[in-house]
């Protein structure tokens, strides 16, 4: 009866969890901004759901503070390094507060986080596979002349560019889109727009990149770490079979 109840206390975790995850991804995509509420009051519900059951040996209590303590760790570095935001740190750690383990499918550990932000990162892949797929259309079927005011760049980062925006039109109906632009004896792309670029106005024809917050990524990766497991684990086994 007692290990019925802590599958429901589990099950009941993972629910606000997700509530909480997709809330905040149509809020970054939105406004670029996740209140601080909603993470402080999704971990002050699950925190002690997930604490009883670490007492009843539910969860393994080694484990559950190795995966809080590793998520915390790696959160602050990341944000501090800046490769991701404030609120893809407080995701994670989130995460971890509400569902430090997940033992079922293919996973080569159980750390629920860790899982999920390697599934959000694979999945931010198709990002630049969808830029590349559009601008080789763009090329090869429509004969459009992408580079025309790229004279003086370089081949290599021409094909960078490929992979990290398009030329955009209709620059109204690109919200969040920066541009790859810039004016340096000529126009060259630029790779590493600010966060400040993404709320500047793209000229029309010009290279830009769309802005998809990781949290959407993320919030991907938990569907993911719950449907099939660790992706990158069952990408090794498919290419060592």
């Amino acid at each position: 009866m007692a290990l019925e109840a802590s599958n429901y206390l589990q099950v009941f975790n993972t629910a606000i969890l997700f509530v909480t995850l997709f809330y905040a991804s149509y809020q970054d995509l939105k406004m670029r901004l996740v209140d601080d509420w909603l993470w402080l009051t999704c971990a002050s519900i699950t925190t002690p759901i997930t604490a009883f059951l670490v007492v009843i040996s539910v969860l393994d209590p080694i484990q559950t503070l190795a995966s809080i303590v590793i998520t915390a760790s790696i959160s602050v570095l990341f944000y501090f390094l800046g490769l991701y935001g404030g609120a893809d740190a407080k995701g994670l750690i989130v995460i971890s507060l509400s569902a430090p383990l997940t033992m079922a499918g293919m996973r080569y550990h159980p750390f629920t986080p860790i899982t999920v932000l390697l599934n959000g990162l694979i999945l931010a892949l198709s990002i630049p596979a969808a830029m590349s797929l559009i601008n080789i259309y763009r090329l090869m079927v429509r004969g459009e002349n992408l580079f025309r005011d790229f004279k003086k760049e370089k081949a290599y980062r021409k094909l960078l560019a490929l992979f990290l925006g398009t030329p955009i039109s209709d620059t109204k109906r690109r919200r969040f889109w920066a541009s790859m632009e810039e004016d340096q004896d000529g126009k060259r792309f630029k790779f590493s727009p600010g966060i400040e670029d993404f709320w500047r106005p793209i000229r029309a024809g010009g290279w830009a990149t769309p802005s998809i917050p990781l949290l959407v990524f993320i919030s991907g990766g938990l569907v993911l770490n719950y449907l099939l497991g660790d992706i990158s684990a069952i990408v090794i086994k498919i290419l060592t079979t």
